[in-house]
């Protein structure tokens, strides 16, 4: 009796740790894919901003969610560039690059993943989620008269890194990707995110229930890997990362940290050493442009941190009226042509 008594224990210790993991690992997940909306005013270049730029709406089905894209510049026989956005941002977020591609010919779609700017969705739900909502752009693409005959290329940042990247996994007609700062798989970097902030062994605690939430939301794609992508078909990718990135490891989550594992003959590899720019952000930016990028961004974290995130509207507009958005969204010159020149090789 003693033996049962204390076997019931231990099996009702065991349920009340593993429930309060997956609520762990639950309010986590809701707090970093929380909703994410647009604000006119950003550091980043805004539609508004770009002077003489042309887009039209389009409205993308994923699953049951309605997606918001925006294709950019006229017809074009040259090619389509998909921009896929990072966390924290959306496809507005990426108009100064946006501009160098219309101005070297390409026609370009911007779309924000579900529950994000102007996209339906309570949430982005999880990292899987925006390469859904990928394929579900590709799949409209693939049915338009315009679009469809066009090469299409793919081109993301850190999160939009995954996506473009593992949407491959899906055997689309790709003609090339441009994959930037992102990392090689969910759980990859879902493991490098919580090392930085929670002791190891509650990692190790929390990860195999951070596994079963995104299995259970997302099925048996919930980790689906972008070197398997890479690898599963011939399609050229550029895969470029800074040296010294502080959001995902050159060395540890990385697609470029794999690069012993890539078996795809047409991939080419672009790291970012010099000081000043080989960080998160800094591979997009003159290295003037980073720092002050960068400390333009934690200027304003800081000011809504004073007000308690209600920053008195007056307030907020006088530091934007002082901000110069040309200085923030400075794009390195080699970046821009190591890009323009991949697409250039590969446009068919």
């Amino acid at each position: 009796m003693a033996k049962s008594k204390k076997g019931k224990a231990v099996i009702a210790g065991v349920a009340a740790v593993s429930a309060a993991s997956i609520l762990t690992v639950r309010g986590i997940f809701h707090k970093v894919f929380a909703r994410q909306e647009k604000e006119d005013d950003a550091i980043s270049l805004r539609y508004k901003d770009m002077s003489g730029m042309v887009r039209k709406k389009i409205t993308i089905v994923s699953g049951s969610t309605h997606l918001t894209g925006y294709l950019y510049g006229e017809a074009s026989a040259k090619g389509l560039v998909v921009v896929c956005h990072g966390i924290a941002g959306g496809g507005e977020d990426n108009l100064s690059m946006v501009k160098y591609m219309l101005d070297d010919g390409y026609q370009v779609f911007t779309f924000d993943y579900t529950g994000v700017y102007e996209s339906e969705g309570a949430s982005s739900v999880g990292f899987y989620q925006a390469v859904k909502d990928l394929n579900g752009v590709l799949g409209y693409i693939e049915a338009s008269a315009s679009l469809k005959n066009l090469p299409v290329f793919l081109y993301g940042h850190s999160w939009g890194g995954y996506t473009a990247a593992a949407v491959l996994n899906f055997k689309h007609n790709i003609a090339g990707v441009i994959t930037i700062s992102g990392f090689s798989s969910p759980m990859a970097i879902t493991k490098e995110a919580a090392g930085r902030i929670i002791p190891t062994l509650l990692v190790d605690l929390l990860l195999p229930f951070a596994a079963l939430y995104q299995r259970i939301i997302f099925g048996k794609n919930y980790n689906l890997s972008a070197i398997d992508g890479i690898n599963s078909c011939d399609v050229p990718v550029l895969v470029m990362h800074g040296k010294e990135d502080e959001v995902i490891s050159y060395e540890g989550s990385s697609i470029i940290a794999q690069r012993s594992h890539i078996t795809n003959p047409n991939v080419e590899y672009y790291t970012e050493t010099r000081p000043g720019k080989s960080n998160h952000m800094g591979i997009f930016f003159t290295k003037g442009g980073t720092a002050y990028y960068l400390a333009k961004k934690e200027e304003l974290k800081m000011l809504h941190d004073l007000y308690y995130n209600r920053v008195p509207e007056k307030v907020l507009s006088k530091w934007f009226a002082r901000l110069d958005k040309k200085q923030a969204n400075d794009l390195d010159p080699l970046f821009v042509k190591t890009v323009l020149d991949f697409l250039d090789k590969n446009c068919k």
